[in-house]
């Protein structure tokens, strides 16, 4: 993907040179229109977020206001180009013949080319942009897209049981946009007004699994977990060993882990007040421990990974051992 982003550049390039071409070249106003439609688009197939999606949105004033700002902003860098292109022109003290519709041709080979090179929507999936306005442009949509697409699991009744409800996350969490779809999914659960102890269970063995953890696609998988077991004491009772050994197994991973604060304030606070204060001595004990024991691990996996010190030298000591005399 970065390969094609910086491809992606030099395709850019020949969109550019047609209209700068164009004015060193002495072609008059009457080019504009055309380079404008050249330019707009691209616009359209490059940056699809900037432009309305549904024939509704076409119809919305709004939709027409932000299409004519757009174009206005086309028709003013055509503008700029050209003149710029009879300025150099003019330093130089000669006029390249160039056809009109070679410096045409020249912008619109940049269409193909990055759109062969991009394809937005797809890049938008994997989480890449051209930029952060387009990233912010985007959210909206991959948001809706995510909540519509979890929209299906939550649904599911509890008569479906772990199997089925697990087979359903792997196919929610496979492909592009998949981190997405996860976070919608743990934002829905906490807003969730039904049980859904069946999904849960099932998605915190998923957010636990090695083959989740270790490849680092969902980097914030066993926090997730943690969120949704914080104050279940059964789902804590099965996240609490399954965190344990991955910490252990994957100490790089542990930054996906919650902090060790927040673990040894749900052990303070969650096993003491509210349901949880009904729950056993000895079971809140084994609770707490496992939350201070998870703690010292992602303590103890972070302390590894950061540089150790050298021991400062005593000036007072000579560098080497003094000669025998």
């Amino acid at each position: 993907m970065l390969t094609r982003l910086r491809l992606l550049k030099g395709a850019n390039a020949l969109l550019y040179m047609g209209p700068l071409l164009s004015g060193m070249s002495g072609d008059g106003w009457w080019m504009v229109p055309p380079f404008v439609f050249v330019f707009v688009l691209w616009l359209m197939l490059l940056r699809p977020e900037q432009w309305p999606a549904t024939s509704a949105e076409w119809l919305a004033p709004q939709a027409w206001g932000a299409v004519f700002t757009q174009v206005l902003s086309q028709v003013l860098l055509v503008v700029v180009l050209l003149a710029v292109g009879r300025g150099l022109s003019g330093l130089a003290g000669f006029l390249p013949v160039l056809h009109p519709l070679m410096t045409l041709g020249l912008s619109g080979l940049s269409i193909p080319l990055s759109r062969y090179l991009w394809d937005a929507r797809e890049a938008a999936q994997q989480g890449v942009f051209l930029d952060d306005e387009a990233e912010l442009a985007q959210a909206p949509h991959a948001a809706d897209e995510a909540a519509g697409a979890v929209a299906p699991l939550l649904a599911m009744g509890e008569t479906a049981g772990e199997a089925g409800v697990r087979r359903a996350i792997d196919d929610l969490l496979t492909g592009p946009a998949a981190g997405q779809r996860l976070d919608a999914l743990i934002a829905a659960l906490g807003k969730a007004t039904r049980s859904h102890d069946a999904l849960r269970r099932s998605l915190v063995i998923w957010a636990t699994e090695p083959e989740i953890v270790a490849p680092g696609q969902f980097p914030r998988a066993v926090d997730s977990a943690f969120s949704l077991s914080n104050r279940d004491p059964d789902l804590l009772r099965l996240f609490l060993p399954r965190a344990l050994a991955l910490a252990s197994a994957f100490p790089d991973r542990v930054s996906g882990f919650p902090s060790a604060s927040a673990l040894r304030q749900a052990a303070a606070d969650d096993l003491d007040t509210g349901p949880n204060g009904d729950l056993p001595a000895d079971l809140r004990a084994d609770l707490r421990d496992g939350l201070a024991a998870l703690a010292k691990a992602v303590e103890a996996a972070q302390s590894k990974k950061r540089p150790v010190e050298e021991p400062a030298r005593n000036e007072a000591e000579p560098e080497t051992a003094p000669r025998p005399a």
